[in-house]
């Protein structure tokens, strides 16, 4: 009997400690899987439309898209719509299309300008808009990214080519609202930005490359 008394404390920590081990893997699992390998985000705001969330603006209904984030920078394509980190403030996510790739040129759309959205007026990035002059090479390790809506979007026209290291996932599908799921609109969607394909340039070359 005075060795079950010894015994019962260890017992009992053994078995809470069986007890409470699903409630730390659990949470570690979905955390790793929600960095790694998937997400599902909402859409908001009106950048991404017609093509996702095209009722923002007007009822706040939102897409919801689910993103493979498994070795996603590795798997970018011209017109996937990707997650990734804004650069400008890394706190925040974008979700664009890719418009080009890593050596391609892309001849910039006069309308995707930035400016001051009330008056017109011209805004920091302008005037690095102009010094493009027309014409954008994407560098190595890098694409170039843009909203469908153009008169709504902030993009690579404001920030310029992101590194595939701000990329977070590729979209897959959307997943809400019901009667959009499993639909992959962005496949419909051909954005009017020219873009010459092009090799990769090498790293002495493309401070010129931007230049021209």
């Amino acid at each position: 009997m005075r060795q079950m008394s010894y015994l019962k404390p260890w017992l009992t920590f053994r078995t809470l400690r069986t007890a409470a081990l699903p409630f730390f893997w659990i949470p570690a699992t979905v955390i790793f899987v929600n960095d790694n390998v998937a997400e599902i985000t909402d859409i908001t705001g009106s950048s991404m439309a017609p093509t996702l969330s095209p009722e923002d603006h007007t009822t706040g209904r939102k897409d919801r898209v689910w993103w493979d984030k498994w070795n996603a920078s590795f798997k970018v394509q011209r017109d996937d719509v990707i997650l990734f980190a804004i650069p400008s403030a890394s706190d925040k996510q974008g979700a664009k299309r890719v418009i080009a790739t890593e050596g391609d040129t892309v001849v910039l759309d006069r309308r995707r300008r930035p400016k001051r959205e009330a008056s017109g007026a011209d805004v920091p990035e302008s005037l690095g808009w102009d010094m493009w002059k027309g014409r954008a090479v994407v560098p190595e390790g890098h694409v170039w990214v843009e909203g469908d809506n153009w008169r709504e979007s902030r993009d690579s026209n404001w920030y310029g080519p992101i590194s595939k290291s701000l990329i977070l996932g590729k979209a897959k599908a959307v997943v809400l609202p019901v009667e959009r799921f499993g639909m992959k609109p962005w496949e419909q969607y051909k954005s009017r930005t020219k873009v010459i394909p092009g090799e990769i340039p090498k790293k002495d070359d493309y401070e010129a490359l931007q230049a021209m």
